[in-house]
């Protein structure tokens, strides 16, 4: 209702005007939703417009308590004020009001209330804490914690990019399906991952622009009134709007450069990389008719769009011009109920998912090809509140559950209660930050540990502090306006810093940057914003040149050897020439009608083909050369349950979720069962030994492993979830145990000491190993002053020696020296590519090393082939390698042994057998950590299964012998085997290695099995008696010349100390592993600590095809080792990239 106010006067009574304004926020996408009126009559004398609003609940006007704005004394006059800064929250309702105010007295409207949009906790919002779901193989969700809002996102087709492909998929927002303004293309709550459900709105009064983005994604730029029609981002939106309604917009991202290009209608008609490579978007009115890639062949980069007639609601995306092997156009199409709701996505290969929607619209429960259901239920604001999944137990799901208040968030997973409040079970409470954000201040796990963050005015973490200690991240505000990242400071005062100063597309890349050690590298980029080159503190550079695409055309190691790339007319890479002066040849790609990769000819000119299915899923490789065929077949619900190559058929079975539950391979055709408790966590594991179980605390940290025979392992952590402690052979009061494990950690999360003893009832110290990180002054430190904390190993003390051994590194934090007093001491010296060229053992020169372009050894006794595989060594002898790159066969003069693989790479070594001792059989079950299978089994000679139990991560805590004795396994602080240890107590093998993995010191127990039933040596890797070598994931490495035997697959450019693709984690063995043998130019560190990066490389890269349903990067990890050796991980436009 409306009010007026009556002056008095000596004339008599002066109404004021005479109806109220009319008034409505002018945006709620904000926290800060601005306020616009209208007067509805015209006025007397001085006009103007007043506002007013409150918190709902508030006795006065708190947030705006009469603001005044002068308006002329027109009717339809207009005024606009905005709420404050902080003071209000997502889907927080306010109530307001205007006057319209003039010389005889104000008129107000009635009291309205409104609420902050939904739309402002939707998507993947800036800072926001997810925690993710799996709901199918193409479909998964995420809840955000803050809002509530849960994320659920179905991929059904990709566009080619040279920049990397755009994902096409639906998009469902719970808390966006009611209270939203946006306009979607599907139904209520749902949207289109891109095109028309990506697009500007403009508000009249203020001239803000509200942006929808992609998967949901909203924020108000608002616009600055000046004439350049510049515009004010949004917190947490590093992106740049210019543009105005006779134009058109463009918002450019800083980080990557893309350019979104919106019509007058706000419209999104192109999406454009840094080169200048558009992908565009066509429309009839307002429906989306068409999208098109900018790389490969013109049909496999352009879908097509079918909407409902007169609607822009769409009804299928695909191909109706390219059919695949079974004769069916390429469409994933979209099907309604009668309410207009969504209600199934048909994939391209025929497979439905459905979708159950409640009355009120929320949607009930996601259905996924092959059965498996999922529902959710909801509170009145759309936040869910549980997630029901199936668990393969009839009767049994499992259902996580959350509550919220207006500062926090519950979280209870599926193991707790079910009868009690979320509140009232172990729990992880999420406290908001107080800026209305909803972001998380203060994460508090089950057991009362709490970490914290601080976050900067662009939603960026400042501090991520725990139990420990505090890391700080700097955002110089002097520096692209607090966007970059400058600084970061761990916990034990270990900092490293990033410079700026490029300008044009390069702006937001990093020009200098210094680790921790004081090591600084420079950066120089082209106009377009691609990396040029990166040298290192001592300017050593690596180089690369483009194509006016973006493509790259050539690349220069640090020692100058130039590789070529070369291209289609549709942008596909089609070869790549080596450097000269080495072994290796050209390697060829041809694609097909739908820019998957048809086939790869290998440097040994080896033909690999490959056949796909609708969902671009290899289904089949064909090698020459006598190379045979691998065959894949997947179930309804897209899981691969068989795979038959020359060794054999593997088969695997799995939960509702996809989850292992079994696997076999016909070699022995022995079968690892698994199952899995509520929340996911692995349960059980059964062998035809027996089964192992595992139990839990609450927050899901293995506590308890229990071996078929009852022996107990329990684990200790500290309260940031670290490891602390391992008793093996132990009972329940830990009072009695065969061994023990203790680790400790710096603030960063580091391992600063790792002791194990054996035998409780007289420990003796098997191995004690500590390990500082701070620098000693001397002058191999890398010139960082005495105590000055870094971020590698400078010394490791054993206790039981009492010997300190100092590590040294040059200024690319390569290993230059291990120097232990009274014990041996190393030496090492490398080329500008990292190729070891020089070992000293006490002052003796004991190995020297020379290479070729391709950093191949050209020492005496060392042969390459065209591939780049080591075909003869003097310490193994002369190599063979099959059609697939896998080392089937070495001959020296001791023996002739063969090797036998599954698959088409070298992750599955099933078979050892030399001739002049007794063959070693492998059997693998689930994946470890790392992505790699595990091995569960090991038979030795032919005389029975010995068993390797694992903890959940996959690290081997004890072999089950078939002899009934167990050894425990104890590691350093790298991972490798440094003692077994039976159940009796006694130590039945000892281990040491040098510093680059030889080993140099192996001593058995005369009368025990155990190392002979060990597989696992340094690093973790799997050891090879017969020739020394330790087999990392998909290579081996040598030890002796600590580099790997064969090319790494990936190929990094531009970055100095990632040239040598033959090279073992980055010449850094004392920090850094390289458990996948995927990584040599991108080594994992061993322990614990921030990593941030800022792109410092570049990764060649996605060219395995530019197919429209984006099942290229199943080829790399399906297809394998010489699928991936193209040396592709990412795209070759030289998007700046790290590890």
């Amino acid at each position: 209702m409306s009010s007026a106010l009556v002056m008095g006067g000596a004339s008599g009574v002066l109404a004021a005007p005479v109806s109220p304004p009319e008034v409505s926020p002018a945006f709620t996408e904000s926290l800060q939703p601005v306020l616009r009126a209208a007067t509805t009559t015209a006025g007397t004398g001085a006009a103007s417009l007043k506002f007013f609003a409150r918190t709902v609940g508030s006795s006065t006007w708190d947030l705006l308590d009469g603001v005044s704005v002068t308006v002329s004394t027109v009717s339809g006059a207009t005024g606009s004020a905005s709420l404050p800064a902080g003071r209000l929250s997502i889907q927080q309702p306010y109530e307001y009001r205007a006057e319209h105010c003039d010389s005889t007295g104000c008129t107000s409207s009635a009291t309205l209330t409104r609420s902050v949009s939904p739309d402002v906790g939707i998507g993947p919002r800036p800072g926001a804490t997810r925690v993710p779901f799996t709901l199918g193989d193409q479909i998964n969700a995420q809840v955000d914690v803050g809002s509530g809002n849960l994320m659920v996102t179905t991929p059904q087709l990709t566009v080619p990019r040279v920049a990397g492909d755009l994902s096409v998929g639906a998009v469902y927002n719970s808390t966006s399906r009611a209270g939203t303004r946006f306009d979607s293309s599907l139904s209520s709550g749902w949207r289109l991952s891109t095109g028309s459900d990506v697009y500007l709105r403009r508000e009249g009064i203020t001239g803000a622009i509200t942006y929808y983005g992609e998967n949901g994604l909203t924020g108000v730029f608002l616009f600055t009134g000046n004439d350049t029609y510049t515009y004010t981002s949004p917190a947490g939106f590093k992106m740049t709007l210019t543009g105005n309604t006779s134009t058109g917009w463009t918002l450019t991202d800083h980080a990557s450069a893309d350019k979104r290009v919106f019509n007058t209608a706000g419209q999104l008609t192109a999406l454009t990389d840094r080169n200048g490579n558009s992908t565009t978007f066509t429309y009839n009115g307002s429906a989306l008719t068409k999208i098109v890639g900018d790389s490969g062949p013109v049909d496999a980069r352009t879908l097509k769009v079918t909407t409902t007639p007169g609607s822009k609601q769409i009804t299928r995306i695909g191909q109706d011009n390219q059919y695949d092997r079974g004769g069916s156009p390429r469409w994933a199409t979209y099907a309604y109920n009668s309410a207009g709701r969504l209600s199934s996505i048909t994939d391209t290969a025929g497979r439905v998912t459905r979708f159950d929607h409640g009355g009120n619209g929320n949607l009930n429960a996601v259905t996924a090809p092959g059965g498996a259901v999922t529902s959710f239920s909801y509170d009145s604001l759309g936040r869910v509140v549980s997630i029901t999944q199936p668990t393969g137990e009839a009767g049994v799901p499992a259902v996580t559950r959350f509550t919220y208040t207006a500062t926090s968030t519950a979280m209870a997973d599926p193991n707790t209660g079910q009868g009690s409040d979320a509140t009232a079970v172990p729990h992880t409470s999420y406290e908001y930050t107080t800026d209305g954000m909803k972001l998380i201040a203060t994460a508090t796990d089950p057991s009362g540990n709490a970490r914290e963050a601080t976050y900067t005015p662009l939603l960026d973490v400042a501090t991520a502090s725990d139990s420990a200690g505090s890391t700080s991240f700097g955002y110089d505000t002097a520096v692209n306006g607090g966007e970059s990242l400058t600084g970061v400071t761990g916990a034990t005062g270990a900092s490293s810093s990033f410079g700026y100063g490029n300008t044009g597309p390069a702006q937001f890349q990093p020009a200098t940057g210094t680790d921790a050690q004081g090591n600084a590298s420079t950066y120089t980029y082209s106009g377009a914003g691609n990396r040029l080159s990166a040298a290192n503190a001592d300017g050593v550079q690596a180089s690369v040149t483009y194509n006016a695409d973006g493509t790259v055309a050539t690349s220069t190691s640090p020692s100058g050897a130039v590789t070529t790339y070369t291209y289609n007319a549709d942008k596909q890479l089609t070869g790549i020439t080596p450097p000269a002066d080495s072994t290796l040849e050209p390697r060829a790609y041809t694609y097909d009608e739908f820019g998957r990769m048809r086939t790869y000819s290998s440097g040994r000119g080896i033909s690999h083909t490959y056949s796909y299915d609708a969902l671009d899923r290899v289904t089949k490789t064909a090698t020459s050369n006598g190379g045979g065929t691998v065959t894949y077949d997947y179930d309804e619900a897209g899981r691969l349950t068989t795979r038959v190559d020359p060794s054999g058929t593997t088969t695997m079975s799995y939960d509702p979720l996809g989850r292992l539950t079994s696997r076999t391979h016909s070699m022995n055709n022995l079968t690892i069962d698994y199952t899995y408790d509520k929340t996911g966590n692995l349960a059980t594991v059964t062998d035809p030994g027996g089964t192992t179980s595992y139990t839990y605390d609450t927050r899901n940290l293995v506590t308890r492993m229990t071996l078929p025979a009852g022996e107990l392992i329990d684990f200790g952590y500290d309260a940031d979830g670290r490891r602390t402690d391992t008793w093996q052979g132990v009972n329940t009061a830990h009072t009695s145990w065969d061994a023990h494990t203790h680790t400790d950690y710096d603030a960063a999360g580091r391992v600063t000491r790792v002791a194990t003893n054996r035998t409780s009832y007289a420990p003796v110290p098997v191995s004690d190993l500590s390990y500082s990180y701070t620098s000693t002054g001397t002058a191999c430190s890398s010139g960082q002053p005495a105590g000055t904390a870094t971020a590698l190993r400078q010394s490791m003390t054993d206790h039981t020696t009492g010997q300190t051994t100092t590590y040294c590194y040059d200024t690319a934090n390569r290993l230059t020296s291990a120097t232990t007093p009274g014990g041996d001491s190393f030496t090492y010296t490398y080329d500008a590519n990292g190729n070891r060229t020089q070992q000293t053992k006490n002052g003796a020169v004991v190995d020297t090393q020379t290479v070729n372009s391709a950093d191949q050894l050209t020492t005496t006794g060392y042969t390459h082939d065209a591939s780049g595989n080591t075909t003869t060594s003097p310490d193994h002898g002369t190599v063979t390698y099959n059609a697939t790159e896998q080392m089937t066969r070495r001959v020296d003069d001791q023996a002739t042994t063969t090797y036998t693989y599954a698959g088409t790479n070298q992750n599955e070594l099933l078979k050892v057998a030399p001739s002049n001792n007794s063959a070693r059989e492998y059997t693998y079950g689930r994946t470890d950590a790392n992505g790699l299978p595990l091995i569960e089994a090991y038979e030795a000679g032919g005389d029975g299964q010995n068993y390797i139990a694992h903890d959940p991560g996959g690290t081997p805590i004890a072999i089950r012998a078939l002899t009934g004795q167990i050894h425990y396994y104890a590691e350093d602080g790298l991972g490798s085997t440094v003692a077994l240890i039976n159940q009796s107590g006694q130590q039945t093998a000892d281990y040491a290695y040098d510093p680059t993995g030889e080993v140099t010191v192996t001593n058995p127990v005369p009368t025990s099995n155990a190392q002979r039933v060990n597989p696992f040596r340094y690093a973790g890797g799997t050891y090879d008696i017969s020739s020394n070598l330790i087999k990392f994931g998909q290579r081996w490495y040598d030890p002796t010349t600590s580099r790997f035997t064969q090319q790494d697959a990936l190929e990094t450019l531009a970055d100095p100390t990632r040239a040598n693709r033959y090279e073992y984690a980055n010449s850094n063995p004392t920090n850094y592993i390289d458990p996948t043998g995927l990584a040599s130019g991108c080594a994992l560190s061993i322990f614990s600590t921030v990593y941030t990066s800022v792109g410092v490389g570049l990764s060649i890269a996605a060219v395995l095809g530019s197919a429209a349903t984006g099942g290229t990067t199943f080829v790399a990890g399906v297809a394998g080792y010489h699928v991936s050796s193209v040396g592709l991980a990412a795209s070759l436009a030289g998007v700046a990239s790290s590890c």
